[in-house]
């Protein structure tokens, strides 16, 4: 029996003798959406887009290893690790005509596979990524001695509900719908392994950055963001940097790009504002 209940069907797929992906695959047509999730997150936090977008293409969005039911193991969890098995989950599947959608992590780890893989991918869609904002060396020493002290998001259950209530603007129906289940699954399995997997996966947002490379994405980019995000920018290490700078620093470094601030939304714009952004990742 599932940890927690999926808004659709759970399918799994193995990569390797290693790896094995639990996913959600719904909608048909030429053309597939392939959604990423976020920092110890999981599939269903794109519903609203799996509902609405599954009438024009084909919708997948997966559990990343080791989140959701996906399951855990002795892994180098990070983004180039999550990029590299989304490339071999492409391959398996034979997909075409990716459009790749991503979220805070799951951002940075779509302009990876767009800078290491451009001939896979038409264009990505990128939902408060992470990656564009630069880190300086005292930045990272800052930020890591925060992780060593054990103070950082989805590091357990209090970190948990405190990073999900910090995501949203306003309070909303969604926040304590996943705050419990990703409870339910972090209890699912072992505390060690998840605090593991959060901590690597942040160290590696700042150790493996992107920006440098932005200027090499050869395919479009749409970013969206919540007007009152939280998480992005910093606000403990750049507290004078406001999203319209971030944003426009992004337009100098990437090619063919287009963004977009919705008001009254934080860091799941996706969930607090789906109408808004539904229809911005429907358009061409």
């Amino acid at each position: 029996m599932q940890a927690v209940a999926y808004p659709y069907p759970v399918q799994y797929t193995s990569l390797n003798p290693n790896i094995q992906l639990a996913y959600m695959d719904i909608g048909s047509g030429e053309e597939t959406y392939l959604f990423i999730h976020g920092l110890a997150n999981y599939a269903p936090v794109w519903k609203y887009q799996l509902q609405h977008l599954q009438h024009q293409v084909r919708c997948i969005a997966v559990d990343l290893p080791g989140n959701g039911l996906s399951p855990t193991g002795d892994y180098p969890y990070g983004v180039f690790f999550y990029a590299e098995t989304i490339k071999l989950f492409c391959e398996k599947l034979k997909l075409t005509n990716i459009t790749l959608v991503g979220h805070s992590m799951g951002g940075q780890i779509s302009m990876i596979l767009a800078l290491r893989y451009p001939w896979l991918f038409q264009r990505i869609r990128l939902i408060a990524p992470a990656g564009i904002e630069f880190y300086s060396d005292l930045d990272k020493m800052i930020l890591n001695n925060l992780l060593t002290l054990g103070d950082f998001l989805y590091s357990d259950v209090f970190h948990l509900q405190q990073a999900i209530k910090e995501s949203f603007f306003q309070k909303h129906p969604d926040q304590q719908i996943i705050i419990d289940e990703l409870t339910q699954l972090m209890n699912h399995q072992n505390h060690n392994e998840w605090r593991k997997m959060a901590k690597s996966c942040i160290q590696s947002m700042l150790n493996q950055p992107v920006h440098a490379f932005l200027p090499q994405l050869e395919i479009p980019v749409q970013i969206i963001f919540g007007k009152n995000d939280h998480l992005i920018p910093n606000k403990l290490i750049h507290p004078a940097l406001t999203l319209e700078k971030l944003l426009d620093y992004a337009k100098t470094m990437i090619p063919q790009l287009t963004t977009h601030i919705v008001d009254a939304a934080g860091h799941f714009v996706h969930i607090e504002k789906y109408p808004e952004v539904n229809q911005l990742l429907g358009q061409p």
